[in-house]
């Protein structure tokens, strides 16, 4: 299956919000010649690029006043409006946005398992709302969708990888590679200098997990993080770190079953403690988070037998 992207887009294998103001002020930064970057408002990155005369966005802010911002300042730097709009996952703070990229001409891309949570936000800036029970894959032909596994934008001298991994921070993360300028798009997956967020009720730590240990190898100088310092690709690991670490205290956790009024004191051990990590409300409920899924799903797999009763 393939469709045209500026000069070539081959479809390789079936493949919160804050308040804002009126105006978002955005400092984006140039990190190769035709790729920038942007903290937004709403706390999110966002990035763009260009693929020969074709304008490709990641991620659209908060809403759609940051989306508009964000419109304004890729015609300002790349010389044109995004035509592509690539939206890492459904969360808010990331997918606000893309309603003012819709009107600004941009086609949406997301994954498969995104998808819906995208509609909504489009439906909803249009004055509707999607039909109860949509299916992950939609019918608006201005979302397209990436199930399995990649996508692969343009040609030499830049080319953009768009993989979809599995289930990580959400079950429907996309992250973007510009291979030639060495500069990788993580969405949330990866976050720099700030907690990840495992709370989402989407979220697998476990594929997570799994997923950056695999981005671990990818060759790259510059990362746009979900969040935090863009540029410094050290985020990547701290965030492997740090999600694996919380996936060994719950293991731990699920041996002994802490009552829930024990469960915030044994989360705070000395020996559950990660290093540069504080023991802050924020990373207490991410273990919460985690544990408390991982219990019930433990729970679904093996439920307690019901005892037969005697006959009298």
């Amino acid at each position: 299956m393939t469709f045209r992207l500026g000069a070539v887009l081959v479809l390789a294998a079936a493949c919160a919000a804050a308040a804002v103001a009126e105006e978002a002020k955005l400092e984006p930064q140039k990190l190769a010649d035709g790729v920038w970057a942007t903290a937004t408002p709403g706390g999110a990155n966002a990035g763009w690029f260009s693929i020969g005369d074709t304008v490709v966005a990641v991620d659209a802010g908060a809403n759609e006043d940051v989306g508009r911002a964000l419109v304004a300042e890729i015609q300002k730097t790349a010389g044109k409006k995004p035509r592509y709009l690539i939206v890492t996952h459904a969360h808010k703070d990331h997918a606000g946005g893309a309603p003012a990229f819709e009107a600004a001409g941009a086609q949406v891309v997301t994954s498969e398992k995104a998808a819906t949570g995208v509609l909504l936000v489009l439906a909803a800036a249009a004055g509707g709302a999607a039909p109860k029970g949509a299916p992950a894959k939609p019918a608006n032909p201005l979302v397209l969708t990436i199930a399995d596994h990649s996508l692969l934008a343009g040609t030499q001298p830049r080319r953009a990888e768009i993989h979809y991994l599995g289930p990580g921070h959400t079950q429907g993360d996309l992250i973007v590679l510009l291979p030639a300028d060495g500069v990788l798009f993580s969405g949330d997956l990866a976050v720099n200098g700030v907690l990840p967020f495992l709370r989402a009720a989407d979220a697998d730590p476990r594929g997570w997990e799994r997923i950056l240990a695999s981005l671990s190898g990818l060759k790259f100088d510059k990362m746009v993080p979900g969040h935090g310092t863009i540029g410094p690709r050290d985020g990547l690991a701290d965030t492997a770190a740090y999600i694996a670490r919380v996936n060994a205290i719950v293991a731990k956790l699920l041996l002994t079953r802490p009552s829930d009024a024990l469960l915030d004191v044994q989360i705070a051990a000395p020996e559950n403690a990660i290093e540069h990590v504080p023991m802050s409300p924020e990373h207490i409920a991410n273990v919460k988070a985690v544990y408390q899924r991982a219990l019930a799903e433990r729970e679904k797999a093996s439920p307690t037998p019901v005892p037969t009763p005697r006959t009298p």
